[in-house]
């Protein structure tokens, strides 16, 4: 089985829009997938400039993800954005505004702050659009099933994700990945 992902926006919309999504493209020393949640007024546009940020990535290195997240309008455009970059064995982790990002590992949900993060098989990693997801406990509460049909799929994980967030009453997006 290989690493599952999934983008999901949850919730009904208030007063800010959110959108997320899961991209994967080649860089010097292998691929690199980044997961991106962002909150904001104009929170497509925003997303698309942080893509376009992803495609002139060269190379991953200690501040790629926040350069990524930095790569968003100002607010309210953009009032949070929330990165990781998976690569190599490590997850790099940034946000701006109210995004947050989580890792699960062995059943419990942890906030991960800004910087580089090990990554190992059985851990999932989440970027949200902003805070709120519920720390100290499973985050994933269904059984996580596999995409046999392609290596890298970014709807593996979307059940899983949409079972996860339903006792959650608040507009989120939610990029993540399960590590395999």
């Amino acid at each position: 089985m290989g690493t599952q992902y999934g983008a999901i926006v949850h919730g009904r919309r208030v007063d800010t829009d959110v959108t997320s999504t899961v991209e994967a493209r080649a860089v010097e020393g292998g691929r690199v997938v980044a997961l991106i949640a962002v909150q904001g007024t104009l929170a497509t546009p925003s997303l698309e400039s942080v893509k376009g940020a992803l495609a002139r990535v060269a190379r991953v290195t200690e501040g790629a993800a926040g350069a990524l997240a930095g790569a968003a309008p100002p607010p309210p455009y953009a009032s949070g954005v929330g990165v990781v970059l998976l690569f190599d064995g490590l997850a790099h982790v940034a946000t701006t505004g109210g995004a947050r990002c989580y890792r699960e590992r062995d059943g419990v949900l942890e906030e991960l702050a800004a910087g580089v993060h090990d990554a190992r098989s059985g851990d999932a990693l989440v970027a949200a659009s902003h805070a709120g997801l519920h720390v100290g406990r499973p985050f994933f509460t269904t059984e996580l099933r596999p995409a046999a049909d392609a290596e890298f799929r970014n709807d593996a994980l979307d059940a899983a994700l949409d079972a996860a967030l339903a006792p959650y009453s608040a507009f989120v997006a939610v990029a993540a990945a399960r590590i395999a």
